[in-house]
């Protein structure tokens, strides 16, 4: 289980006219994990792109909110943070962040360890070839391409947080159940955990297969954090 003695990298955060009518004050962050739940449309991902681009601020990031306030007002340098979305497997490909973890050499064995563990059932193997991260599967070679939707979203997972390792992150990870089998569901915290205990992690769900493997006292209600203006 995760240790409550952690220091929170965030410990609130405040979005002042969210799409111009509600309001969003999230005190008392979990320092370790945060499980936020709510009805779709209600602005739980909006939140998590809100957050990351608040942190590391991008010249083209949306601003559909008036203002915005956090606890501490920024992070330092080394924080790491991370924001992955459904799909950027696919959208945004994975080349860089592929390329970055493998030159990690030998370190990067807890990556394969982890993949031919999560990828047992269906027999695939994982390997470094000539410099290249491939997949042995009944006698044949897969490239990173000819892996399944839910495989890419998890091994952009790993690869992410891997790249975190040995520093402090805030890894916001929104609704990481959308093509991810249910018993990768249930280790995705656990797995995230392992590969950098120093992470402070915040998801987005829908999926009683993630906040129900342990870590009920970590979900975090949208309705109880929103308030909408009259």
């Amino acid at each position: 289980m995760i240790s409550d003695n952690m220091q929170a990298l965030i410990q609130s955060f405040f979005v002042k006219g969210l799409w111009g009518f509600k309001d969003i004050r999230w005190d008392d962050i979990h320092p370790d994990l945060n499980i936020l739940v709510g009805v779709n449309g209600c602005g739980k991902s909006t939140l998590l792109g809100i957050m990351y681009d608040y942190f590391r601020p991008a010249e083209d990031a949306p601003r559909n909110y008036e203002q915005v306030r956090a606890l501490p007002a920024a992070l330092p340098e080394e924080v790491e943070v991370v924001l992955l979305r459904p799909m950027d497997a696919l959208v945004s490909g994975m080349g860089d962040s592929l390329a970055r973890a493998l030159a990690a050499g030998e370190a990067f064995s807890e990556v394969l360890s982890l993949l031919n563990e999560l990828f047992s059932k269906t027999g695939k193997k994982a390997a470094v070839d000539g410099g290249e991260l491939v997949f042995y599967q009944a006698g044949q070679r897969l490239t990173v391409g000819k892996l399944s939707t839910g495989e890419k979203q998890l091994l952009l997972v790993l690869l992410k947080v891997f790249l975190t390792r040995g520093k402090p992150a805030v890894i916001l990870l929104d609704e990481p159940e959308i093509s991810l089998h249910i018993s990768w569901q249930r280790r995705i915290v656990d797995v995230i955990r392992g590969l950098n205990p120093q992470s402070q992690i915040f998801i987005t769900s829908h999926s009683p297969s993630i906040f129900s493997s342990g870590w009920g006292d970590k979900v975090v209600y949208f309705e109880d954090i929103e308030s909408e203006r009259n």
